[in-house]
């Protein structure tokens, strides 16, 4: 009976030990998050993206690592997330490991892979604009031909990030930069022969152009 009472009291003070002895985890797991895409302006992305998501936990393994996108259902993270789309993104995820720790995080991407539209609105190949008036021309010396003033104009639209500035040229050079719509330039004092070109920027770093070229300009005044 005194053995058994021993054994007893020693099995105790053993699990009472073991007790004391366990290392108990109260830190969550960290998260590591890559992310691969062609970055442009303003925090922009302007290609698709894919994220990868790691959970890492030293003191106890890692039990769930759950993401969701833009409120939708919360999924198993099994491989890379790619996003496709144009748009805004908002990501949530989180971890959690076998001891009920959770490390919860969140992150905007936004993806504009699309250049904004532009074109002159007042200007075309084919005529004479003579003080900015469009009249027919005859096809000697050239189709375009610009004599006198002349204040062209250009739309540009960009249906995501927006149209940060518009800039035109005459050939390779800058001419003028307008960032505020109507966008304007007004050709003075030139004489020659020039491309004329109207590219239009958003604020994610995407151009687009528009040019009407071999136009005969005879601005001297």
């Amino acid at each position: 009976m005194v053995k058994e009472k021993i054994f007893v009291l020693v099995f105790a003070a053993l699990l009472l030990l073991a007790g004391c002895l366990e290392k108990k985890d109260e830190t969550a797991p960290t998260i590591k998050i890559s992310i691969e895409g062609k970055e442009g302006e303003e925090n922009w992305y302007v290609s698709s993206v894919t994220i990868t998501f790691e959970a890492h936990d030293n003191e106890s393994s890692v039990k769930e690592l759950k993401y969701r996108i833009n409120g939708d259902l919360w999924r198993d993270y099994v491989m890379p997330v790619t996003l496709r789309k144009d748009g805004f993104y908002f990501i949530e995820y989180y971890a959690k490991d076998s001891k009920g720790n959770e490390n919860y995080g969140n992150m905007t991407i936004k993806i504009d892979a699309t250049p904004p539209s532009i074109n002159f609105t007042n200007f075309e190949p084919g005529y004479i604009y003579f003080w900015g008036k469009k009249t027919p021309t005859p096809r000697i010396p050239r189709d375009t031909m610009i004599i006198g003033d002349i204040t062209i104009e250009a739309s540009a639209d960009d249906n995501l990030a927006g149209v940060k500035k518009v800039e035109f040229y005459m050939n390779e050079g800058l001419a003028f930069e307008d960032n505020q719509p109507p966008y304007e330039w007004s050709i003075k004092n030139a004489i020659g022969i020039y491309n004329i070109t109207a590219v239009a920027f958003d604020y994610a770093g995407n151009y687009a152009s528009i040019t009407i070229p071999e136009v005969q300009i005879i601005n001297i005044l």
